[in-house]
Formats: structure tokens, sequence, C-alpha cells
């Protein structure tokens, strides 16, 4: 391998890329998505979008027809992760009772005081998505509790006899309160009921962080994009407009020429990459276990994109090919995932690189995904060494 050489066809490849505008306005648009998604998208904010997007449900109105105690209680006792999807707005007393035309993915709680003097009725009505009355369980859940406390703190005002609000801080609040209510009525009729304990040992997981997997999603993107669309596009331009037999015929040898495009194409994806991922998380730059991703994701995807291009004869057979190999196994993934078909996903480098990353940007490695990092590794060199192959074979025809 000669150092001029390398040299001289890495410059030709970056002005070739400079060249050609519209890739470059692509990247430019990725870094400014990764601006927006930092700034406009605070991490309270995203966590509770993505908590909320389960189910559909993203945003919940409370509506009332007026001002009242309970309602300045409801007010100030948002919790900090639904202070972006929680909206109260006041309506009509007429509109109460009435679905009130609100936007998709959003619900509603409405409520009103009913009832003679001295009797009054609390009116509740709750407008869920058809069909998915669960949609709206992380917004009942907090509401409930809150017009519990809400409405002991006022009875409080005018009887200080009244009981203690139960622990709310328990998720089992409801439950042990009803619980202590049946004792009572037992007791009274000359039963026993025993004593009732809950434990609780927490989710196997951690809540998905929307944000780690926007972030996600760009960096994989803009190494698929480098790799597997601008390599193969601009290698058959290269053939179609005689450039790459002249390569073939000056003196740079096939390994030099190959080691051009191995060494620029995935240093610009993950460059861009790595730039994507430190505006949204400047720390993961220190994270040997993202580099390496990086690199593997890199790898697997530099030998693919290079398979198209030794194939493909023409820009659009190489665009095409890109697309239909991107479809292909995405649908494969989808199938096994549904299916629940084992060990098929391990022999694909989009089952390990979305883990590994996502991983790494959401700050969650575990020991599992080392053995998703080494799965990436040697598919990337199963693919580099197959690229290599078929380019030597197929790349100058």
């Amino acid at each position: 391998m000669r150092g001029y050489i390398i040299k001289a066809l890495l410059k030709k490849e970056f002005a070739r890329h400079m060249a050609n505008r519209g890739g470059v306005a692509l990247a430019v648009l990725l870094v400014a998505a990764a601006v927006l998604l930092s700034v406009f998208a605070p991490q309270e904010a995203a966590t509770a979008a993505g908590t909320q997007m389960v189910g559909g449900v993203h945003h919940c109105y409370i509506d009332f027809d007026k001002e009242a105690p309970l309602i300045a209680h409801l007010k100030a006792h948002v919790p900090p992760e639904l202070k972006a999807a929680i909206i109260f707005r006041e309506v009509p007393p007429k509109r109460i009772g009435a679905l009130v035309p609100s936007p998709t993915g959003t619900g509603s709680v409405q409520l009103t005081f009913t009832g003679e003097p001295g009797k009054p009725v609390l009116d509740v009505y709750v407008w869920h998505p058809d069909g998915s009355p669960e949609a709206l369980a992380t917004y009942e859940a907090w509401f409930w509790k809150e017009v519990r406390r809400g409405l002991a703190a006022e009875a409080r005002k005018a009887h200080p006899k009244v009981p203690a609000d139960p622990d709310m801080a328990s998720d089992n609040w409801q439950l042990m309160e009803a619980h202590a209510h049946l004792k009572a009525q037992a007791a009274a009729a000359g039963a026993t009921v025993p004593d009732l304990k809950v434990n609780r040992a927490g989710l196997a997981g951690k809540v998905l962080d929307l944000r780690a997997v926007i972030a996600t999603g760009m960096v994989l993107f803009s190494v698929y994009y480098a790799c597997v669309y601008l390599l193969p596009t601009l290698n058959c331009e290269e053939r179609e407009r005689g450039v790459l037999l002249a390569q073939a015929l000056s003196p740079a040898s096939p390994g030099e020429l190959l080691l051009a495009k191995f060494l620029f194409y995935p240093t610009f994806g993950i460059g861009l990459a790595a730039t994507l991922a430190a505006i949204y998380k400047p720390d993961v730059l220190s994270s040997l276990f993202f580099w390496l991703s990086l690199l593997a994701v890199g790898g697997g995807f530099l030998g693919i994109g290079m398979t198209i291009a030794a194939w493909a004869k023409t820009q659009r057979a190489a665009f095409l090919g890109g697309m239909c190999y991107l479809l292909s196994v995405s649908m494969v993934l989808m199938i096994c995932a549904t299916n629940g078909i084992p060990y098929l996903p391990f022999l694909a480098v989009e089952y390990h690189g979305p883990r590994v990353l996502h991983a790494a940007l959401s700050g969650n490695v575990a020991w599992y995904h080392w053995f998703n990092l080494l799965g990436a590794v040697l598919l990337a060199g199963g693919w580099l060494f197959a690229a290599g192959w078929v380019f030597r074979r197929r790349g100058w025809q």
C-alpha cells in the first residue's frame, strides 16, 4: 500500500462527495434535526411523551365548568413528568358530559359539581380513545389520587377529625383502603378477613426513552446513508462514466482502491453519527462501548454497501438495491419478532446495531449488550470479506 496513492484517492472521494450537493444538504439537515431534538425536546418532556404514547394518548385535557378548590388542588399537584401532557381548560357547563372536539391522540376527563345544597355530587366523565380504555391509565392514576386528597383536604377544613390520607406514595393505596373497608365491614358482621401485604419488585426494564430512540435512529441512518446509499451510488456513477476503469488502468492497485473507499465512507458516516450523538448527549463520546458499536455497525454497513456496489451496474440499480435490502431485512426482522422466530434475527447487523447503539446513547449498557456487540463485529467481518471478494471479481465490470 502506497501512502501517496491512498491520499490522492481519498482527495478524489472527498471532492466528489462535496460536489454532491444533495448529499451534503441531507447531512446538514440531520445535524439540524439533532439540534432541534436537543433544544425543543428536553428530557422531562420526552420521558412523559414516551410514557404517554404507549396507548396512543400524548395529551390529556382536564375540563371543568368553573373554578373550585378541587380544581386548584389538581393544578397545584401535577407531577413534573406530566406537566407537558396535562392541560386544564374551562368549558361552558353545557359541554360537560358531551364530547369536546379535541386533536387526535388526546383524551379528556371532565368534572363538575351537581346535586342539591348540602348534598353535592361530583360528576366525572372520562373520554378515552374508542376501544382503548387503558390508554388513559397513567392520567387516571394521578387524577383519582389527587381527587381523593383534594376532597379530603376540603373535608378537614370543616371537620378536623376526618382521618388522615393513606400512604399516597404507594401504588397500592387504593387496594389497601378498599381492603381496610372490607375488614371493617367483616368485623361488624363478626367475620375475620386476613391482613393484606402487597410486595412490588418493580419492572424488569426501564421506561423507554423516546429521545434516545430518535437519536439512535438518526445515528443508524447516518451510517447507513454513507455506506449503503452513497457508496454504491457514487461507485456506479464512476463505472458509468468510465472513471472506475480509468482508475483500474492507473498505477493504483485494486487493494488501494478498495482501501480508499473503506477509509472514506465509514469515516464520513461514523463522523456524522458521532456528531449527532454528541449533540444529543456529549458524554457518550467518552464511552468505549459507543465507539466500538459505531465501528461494528459502520463495518457491517460498509460491507453491505460495497457488495451492492459490486453487483449493481447503474446508479438506479444501486439505489434500488439498497432500498430493497433495507425493506427485506426490516420485513424479516418484523416477522421474526411478531411470530417469535428465534436465532434468525441474529444473522442481521440491523438486529444487533440498534440495540448496542441505543444502550450506549441511553447509558443502560448491560452484560448481554456485549454479546450483541460481538455479533455485530462478526457479521461486519463476514460482510467485509464478502465485499472484497465480490468487488475483485465483479467490481470492474
